[in-house]
Order: C-alpha cells, then structure tokens, then sequence
C-alpha cells in the first residue's frame, strides 16, 4: 500500500501533468499509478479534469433494410440478387443478369451463366449462343422468345467466361429454384453440363444424359447442348432439334 503523503504528492504531480500536457504524457502510466488510489476529487483543487485524448467510439448507425413489401415474389427476388455479394463473382460484374420472360411460362430454358454481352446488358442470352437461342425457339419451336423464360445457374459473369466453380453455384443456385418455383414451368429444358450437374446433380456428358428425360420438383427436364457449344461444332446441330422435338411432343405442340 503506498503511504498516503506519497499518494497525495503523486496524485497532486499527475493531475498538474495532466492539466498542463494532456496529450504528451504517458497515458498508460498514469492510468496504472491512478488505478492504485481512490476516485480523486478534482474540484479541492480548483480544476476541470483534461479530457481524455482517446476518441469515445462511435455508436453504430444501422441502416435499415429496403421495403420489400410492395413488390411482386420475382421482384422481391430480383432485388434480393441484386444485393448479393456472397461469391466473388459479384466482385467484378457489370450487371447482375437476372433472368426474363414470361412468368407463366410452359418452357423455362436454363444456362449455365452470362457471358460478357450478358454483363454488360443485364439480358440473358443476347449474344451469340443468345441469338442461336432465339432462332431455336422462334424458327424453329414457332413461338415468340417473350414467351418462354429464360435464366442461368449464376446471376454474375463468370471471368473469361468460364464455367462456375462448385462454390458460385452453390451461393446462387437458391435464386434459381426460387425463379422455378415462381414461373412453375410444365418443362424444363437444360442448356449443357453446367444446369445439368447443378440442378439434377448429375456428372458426365451430355451426349449419354440426352438420351433420358428427368424430373424436378414434379417438372418434366430435358437435356441438350449449351448453344455455344453448337457455334463450334454444327454437328450438335441436329441432336439439339431432335432434342426440342422431344419437349415440343411432351407438351403437344407437334
């Protein structure tokens, strides 16, 4: 215990230190010497005690979410990926491609991701796997592309335009099935390995997986070729139609 004469010469040294260098002496000295002695009463002797130079921590702000209430399920999910950073695709994307179409759709065709005109538009499948797309459903289905929906495994452009990683589409596949759930498709059509592997869990290729129609959630699912894959071998040409003929037939449109 240290002897009250020195206790009051210290105390009296410190807080005359304090009044006169408040910002140059060491504060963790004297916080440690001041923890040995009683609450001192600063009024006996005639000052304010020094502020503390250490800035009192600021309270958190929080910051509310968005009102989601007044919008559409398809809208409150849009807004929802829009706001998805849980992958690092999200990192480097110009536009999160969302999906589009007709929500009371027969045909629902699923990709496996944009592509950089897709970034950068914000539009899935408008460039030129998008067109062949197009083609497919307008000359050669006989339907307008406005009404099928269309959407991909991941909502953000993969770099180089390569296939998502097992993590991306594990972060993204929820907005998926919740836009199959919505739009509630008689078919679905699977555009290569990629929506093959990550919605029916199903590995290999798509020349033996084509053979089989599957289902999900009670949804007929027919497999075919990525169109991309159709811009660099026109061989895969005819598997593909055979394989809309096949869904045209489920839903009686021939």
């Amino acid at each position: 215990m240290i002897p009250s004469e020195i206790q009051q010469s210290v105390e009296a040294w410190l807080l005359w230190q304090q009044q006169l260098e408040p910002f140059t002496f060491d504060e963790n000295f004297t916080n440690a010497v001041l923890s040995e002695f009683p609450k001192p009463d600063f009024s006996s002797f005639g000052i304010k005690p020094a502020v503390s130079p250490v800035a009192a921590p600021e309270k958190a702000v929080l910051v509310p979410e968005e009102d989601d209430s007044s919008l559409t399920p398809i809208e409150r999910l849009r807004k929802k990926a829009e706001r998805c950073t849980a992958c690092r695709l999200a990192a480097k994307r110009t536009n999160m491609v969302f999906g589009e179409g007709n929500l009371n759709a027969d045909i629902m065709f699923i990709g496996e991701g944009p592509g950089e005109d897709e970034d950068l538009s914000g539009r899935p499948f408008v460039g030129k796997a998008g067109q062949l797309l197009t083609k497919i459903i307008e000359n050669g289905m006989k339907i307008p592309r406005e009404q099928v929906y269309i959407a991909n495994i991941v909502k953000c452009r993969p770099p180089a335009n390569r296939d998502p990683m097992p993590d991306e589409a594990q972060c993204c596949i929820g907005f998926l099935k919740e836009q199959i759930k919505i739009v509630n498709p008689k078919i679905l059509i699977l555009l290569g390995k990629v929506a093959m592997k990550n919605l029916l869990g199903i590995e290999g290729a798509i020349t033996k997986a084509r053979e089989m129609t599957y289902e999900y959630e009670g949804i007929k699912v027919f497999v075919t070729y990525h169109p991309s894959a159709l811009l660099r071998n026109e061989a895969y040409k005819r598997p593909v139609w055979e394989d809309i003929k096949k869904a045209m037939k489920y839903l009686g449109m021939m």
